[in-house]
């Protein structure tokens, strides 16, 4: 599941979303707009955060 399918699923803000995991919410804007790849620590947090709905291969699929 996409990042942003899993903030809509659940009505998350991206705001809100990046104050949960300790990132900077312009961090989560551009990783929804395909601005930015997060890294290897980032997408852990986000996996965790998500109860492992997004993973890293999400991002993989993302970025091809």
């Amino acid at each position: 599941m996409k990042l942003e399918q899993y903030l809509t699923a659940k009505n998350i803000k991206p705001s809100a979303f990046a104050d949960g995991i300790g990132v900077a919410p312009s961090t989560i804007t551009r990783i929804l707009r395909g601005e930015r790849t997060p890294r290897i620590e980032l997408i852990a947090k986000i996996k965790a955060a998500t109860g492992g709905k997004v993973t890293m291969e999400d991002f993989m699929e993302a970025a091809q």
